[in-house]
């Protein structure tokens, strides 16, 4: 093991420390066989103005999949919604309410743990083409045994659940309409940056996954090719064919109206990914990006703290706009409507591209002056992506992580720093990141925070972004180019950018030998910025 994870191990036990004790504060999270789901109309909720029963609906390949079923009082036919469920569902999932009140405004809604996870039988596929055929046999089940039409169909799932939505939707023509929460749209792009692979998130997933279900041989061997750095070829391979960016051709092919919501500080599904689906969407499309870590932005905790949010009001107008037709003006809205980090206000854009500013080349001054900043593997230093999965919350509440860029410097982290800005930037869209790193062993990572440092030296994290290099002879200069996740950020006028480089983060795994040094060039280190000044 690197020293470099070593260093970082009290902060990755500290993560696991934490999961673990959500999970406890939770209560269990029950495994079940095939034989464990409770049969057809079982269970009951005399309660509700909408019938509800819990039933087994078997798969083509003889899988049962536990499903909830809501069916409005009054007779049908009704649209259907089908509710894939999300990796870790816990007993304020934000869903629950919003399947009940679409059940009041006339839908029928089937929602269902996938396969493999809690009450369903089975083995994880991860949105795989088992999931894609249990979305179609749910649908097929749902228009036999409930007054649901055929002719309006849609799918309204988050997180992982999302990506399966709009998996199946590319293969369903029978889908009138998509919404998906917080979906990731390139799986390989969520757990490999720039040659890094990913550390505490693909192990929290790990552990989620083996408390909330059962995985198959293929997820484990994906998970233990993201442990080890091996098998890349392989693992692209699986990752795309679980990735909606795959599938966006038969999306538009039917133009099917699709709608989503993401975070900036989303760990697992990095800013950006949404924005460039969005964009080669051509049907009716829509994007809310919003401050946040994963799901934050529609979760019961963002509708108490952040109201004009909304998002899952909207969420249910796009569905009523596209399954029962109604004019509400949901579908007119722009495609891409942004609420920046740090700052008040809402904006729109006609699309992803659209939003990103021209780069700015921005001159960056080390303390080192032109000599180069060599740092040690093994040494750890207080720049930090912020504590999984807490951080991301945080940044939702003005609370991005921070640091004091005067306890940054060789050999710990490299700083490179701006002039004071003359005027107001707004940043919005992908930092980049170019340097010169010359490695004493033949590979190497390193980690790149992109920061906004006030006058007294205070830095507030606008992005960051791995790198991994392997096979290259020691002693060798090797040109690196960083693209850094999407963000929407604010800078006053006399604050300072600085870029800072250090030998990573418990985010991500490492490959630096102990003993080994990586020299950055301070000549060929500068960073270009998507910013509107003035």
């Amino acid at each position: 093991m690197s020293g470099l994870r070593e260093s970082r191990g009290w902060r990755f036990t500290a993560s696991v420390a934490l999961l673990v004790s959500v999970l406890a504060a939770h209560g269990p999270v029950g495994h079940a066989s095939d034989q464990a789901i409770p049969a057809a109309g079982s269970a009951t909720r005399d309660d509700e103005p909408a019938s509800v029963s819990t039933t087994s609906v078997v798969m083509r390949d003889g899988t049962r999949i536990a499903a909830d079923v809501y069916v409005p009082a009054a007779p049908g036919p009704h649209p259907l919604v089908v509710m894939p469920g999300a990796w870790w569902a816990m007993p304020q999932d934000a869903l629950l309410d919003d399947k009940r009140q679409l059940a009041e405004a006339g839908y029928v809604v089937v929602s269902y743990d996938p396969r493999g996870l809690r009450r369903s039988g089975g083995m994880v596929d991860m949105a795989g083409p088992l999931d894609v055929a249990d979305v179609s046999d749910v649908i097929t089940w749902a228009l036999e045994h409930t007054p649901a039409d055929e002719r309006r169909i849609g799918l309204y799932s988050s997180s992982y659940g999302a990506a399966v939505g709009l998996n199946a939707a590319a293969h369903d023509a029978r889908v009138t309409a998509v919404v998906a929460l917080c979906p990731w749209t390139d799986l390989f792009d969520s757990f490999v940056h720039n040659g890094t692979y990913a550390g505490t998130i693909a192990t929290f997933q790990e552990i989620i996954g083996a408390l909330n279900g059962r995985m198959s041989a293929e997820t484990r061997q994906a998970f233990a090719s993201m442990r080890s750095g091996r098998d890349t070829t392989g693992l692209q391979a699986w990752a795309l064919e679980r990735s909606p960016r795959a599938f966006t051709a038969a999306l538009n092919a039917r133009r099917t109206p699709v709608f989503m919501a993401g975070e900036w500080n989303d760990p697992l599904v990095p800013a950006g990914q949404t924005g460039r689906l969005l964009d080669q969407l051509t049907g009716p499309k829509q994007l809310w990006m919003s401050p946040g870590g994963h799901g934050d932005s529609s979760s019961r905790e963002a509708s108490v703290l952040k109201p004009q949010a909304a998002i899952r009001s909207h969420a249910t107008q796009w569905l009523d706009r596209f399954l029962l037709g109604r004019p509400n003006g949901a579908d007119r809205l722009p495609p891409l409507r942004v609420r920046p980090r740090n700052a008040q206000g809402l904006e729109t854009y006609p699309g992803w591209a659209a939003m990103e500013r021209s780069p700015l080349a921005v001159r960056l001054r080390a303390k080192s002056g032109e000599r180069a900043q060599r740092l040690l593997a093994g040494l750890d230093s207080p720049a930090d992506s912020g504590l999984f999965p807490v951080a991301g919350l945080a940044d939702s509440l003005g609370l991005p992580p921070t640091t004091a860029l005067p306890l940054l410097a060789p050999p710990l982290a490299a700083v490179w720093r701006s002039a004071p800005l003359a005027s107001r930037w707004s940043l919005r869209g992908s930092p980049r990141m170019h340097t010169r790193v010359t490695s004493t062993a033949e590979r190497g990572t390193f980690v790149a925070y992109l920061y906004d440092v006030d006058a007294l030296g205070i830095a507030r994290l606008v992005s960051h972004a791995p790198y991994t290099f392997t096979d290259v002879a020691p002693g060798t200069p090797v040109e690196v180019d960083v693209q850094m996740p999407a963000s929407a950020w604010d800078m006053a006028r006399g604050h300072r950018l600085a870029l800072v480089v250090d030998n990573g983060d418990h985010r991500y795994t490492s490959v630096n030998p102990i003993g080994s040094s990586l020299a950055f060039s301070a000549a060929d280190t500068y960073v270009s910025v998507p910013v509107l000044t003035g």
